[in-house]
């Protein structure tokens, strides 16, 4: 008698998804809101401490959007903006001149979604760059900001949008990371931290 062995192959289809952590800090003269993905999570009013915020790229990229409001109007103050993402895999992105950027209205008078994913910024222009952290106008306060920009060390620029004695509210973006051909809805969990780590909202 013959035995008729019977093999069956199952087949696990395994869905490789990166998972990148990421950290987002930021300083602005004279007050800043930070954004991840349209979302609110960093807000500060003293340049010399950044806010930091953790985040995840479940999908391999993120828009960050960063706005800073200017307090002294006009050619009476010089705005400027200093961020930078740093990933897990140790890519370090500083806001330079590749940042695009708008001067606009206050931040509570704009409604264009400008902080979104699917925001046209075609007609945005790149960033000013100006000194780079610890040098220029800024560089008194730079021992102090150490506090926070540490581990890396940050070598980003202070950046705006044109002379830095002209627009008092301005905007930045960009997309971190590398975006799929077929963009897919941006997720991830948020967490802040000024000094110690807080759980998003």
């Amino acid at each position: 008698m013959k035995k008729l062995f019977v093999f069956t192959f199952i087949g696990i289809c395994l869905t490789a998804s990166s998972l990148w952590a990421a950290k987002l800090r930021i300083n602005g003269d004279n007050s800043w809101v930070g954004f991840i993905n349209g979302e609110q999570v960093a807000e500060g009013d003293n340049w010399q401490i950044a806010t930091v915020t953790e985040f995840d790229m479940p999908d391999g990229y993120a828009i960050i959007g960063v706005y800073v409001h200017d307090a002294e109007p006009g050619a009476t103050g010089r705005g400027g903006a200093l961020f930078d993402v740093i990933l897990d895999d140790g890519e370090y992105i500083p806001s330079d001149e590749t940042w695009k950027t708008d001067a606009g209205p206050l931040l509570a008078e704009r409604n264009d979604g400008w902080e979104t994913l699917d925001f046209d910024d075609s007609g945005w222009e790149n960033a000013t760059q100006l000194d780079q952290f610890g040098s220029g106008i800024w560089a008194g306060g730079a021992a102090a900001m150490r506090q926070t920009l540490n581990n890396p060390d940050s070598t980003a620029y202070w950046v705006w949008a044109g002379p830095n004695d002209g627009e008092d509210d301005v905007y930045f973006r960009k997309i971190v990371g590398e975006l799929p051909a077929t963009p897919v809805q941006p997720r991830g969990k948020v967490t802040t931290t000024w000094g110690s780590l807080k759980a998003a909202r």
